[in-house]
């Protein structure tokens, strides 16, 4: 019996012993156990998003050059003997007002740092201290793995700027999103005649619609003389595009099928920040209060983000505008001022961060 008993016992201790490694290697599920399994992957990628950001950002100029070039010497031919002259000068304006807004920003967005918060900190709100940098984190403070270092209202590193987005340099960042968002898209609208005729939109749309047809009920006569009729399209018509020059087509339908797939791209990400500025949170702290607003969902209590000043304030906040005028020559016109405050210490509008 006193054998059954300590056996039993043994079996007992180990059951309990393994729950207990099973728990604490699963207590942290995201945090410790599968960042521990793809933390070599994650070096790889921090290794070569650090030394391959150089390259992202001679693509993203490599590519708004060509695009304009190309505009200037196909697309601007197009507009001059097709438009009314006030019509194109319009036109022209925006277009190089534009490109202007783009090329800044852009530059600005990878010229200027997001700022990191200094060694000693006194009389700030510290929340943390970093567990990598060994020194205090304040509010909205998050260490960077590629740079190695912490920043200021981070939001993330984009590869495409070779660059961290944080609090100085935020609003170059989705200002740069916006133009060239707007760029992109007044190309592929200003490029759609050339590049319906130079890449036959309408023939290959109606050789399509032939071969379903065909496909779908090949015996029909009216539908066999159709398949002819198509077969033998009239392309006599005015043209802009020929098939002697094809270095022409390929550069017309180059640039708008990129312009068309930036837009589409570009666009989807734009309109995630935007979402993001109007609720005064950061990529970052939508996790994190995501997070937070489950765990209190479960305890039957609301969270309140307490860097959300509204709408209206949110992006008077975020672009540095309080008035109209304002909004002209810090928006509207390039312009290189700095945020109002220091990164550091952030005024809540409500505290505690949750209620009841």
């Amino acid at each position: 019996m006193e054998t059954f008993f300590g056996t039993y016992s043994v079996i007992k201790r180990s059951w309990k012993y393994t729950g207990l490694c099973v728990k604490s290697l699963t207590y942290n599920v995201f945090d410790s156990t599968i960042e521990s399994i793809f933390a070599p992957l994650f070096c790889f990628v921090d290794f070569a998003t650090r030394w391959f950001g150089i390259v992202f950002v001679f693509i993203v100029s490599a590519l708004i050059t060509s695009v304009v070039t190309i505009f200037f010497l196909c697309i601007v031919p197009f507009i001059l003997v097709t438009y009314h002259p006030l019509y194109l000068s319009l036109h022209l304006f925006y277009g190089h007002y534009l490109l202007m807004m783009i090329v800044f920003h852009y530059y600005k967005a990878t010229s200027t740092k997001p700022g990191n918060p200094p060694k000693i900190l006194s009389g700030v709100s510290v929340i943390s201290i970093c567990k990598k940098c060994i020194l205090p984190r304040p509010l909205r403070t998050h260490h960077c793995n590629v740079c190695k270092i912490c920043c200021l209202k981070m939001d993330h590193h984009c590869p495409w700027i070779n660059n961290c987005v944080g609090y100085f340099n935020h609003r170059y960042f989705i200002s740069f999103c916006m133009f060239m968002c707007f760029g992109t898209i007044y190309v592929s609208f200003t490029s759609w005649p050339l590049f319906y005729d130079c890449y036959h939109v309408k023939e290959k749309f109606l050789r399509f619609q032939a071969t379903l047809y065909f496909l779908f009920d090949w015996k029909s006569d009216t539908q066999s003389g159709f398949l002819k009729g198509v077969i033998t399209v009239d392309t006599n018509g005015k043209s802009f595009c020929s098939d002697s020059n094809g270095k022409y087509s390929t550069s017309i339908v180059y640039v708008w099928i990129l312009c068309s797939a930036v837009s589409l791209a570009l666009g989807c990400l734009t309109l995630w920040h935007v979402f993001l500025i109007s609720r005064g949170e950061t990529s970052i702290e939508k996790l994190l209060n995501q997070k937070e607003r489950n765990r209190l969902r479960k305890q039957k209590k609301n969270f309140r983000n307490p860097f959300n000043k509204g709408f209206v304030d949110n992006w008077k906040e975020m672009l540095g505008f309080h008035d109209y005028r304002s909004f002209v020559f810090h928006v509207l016109l390039p312009s290189s001022h700095v945020p109002n405050g220091d990164g550091i210490n952030w005024p809540c509008k409500h505290r505690p961060m949750f209620v009841a």
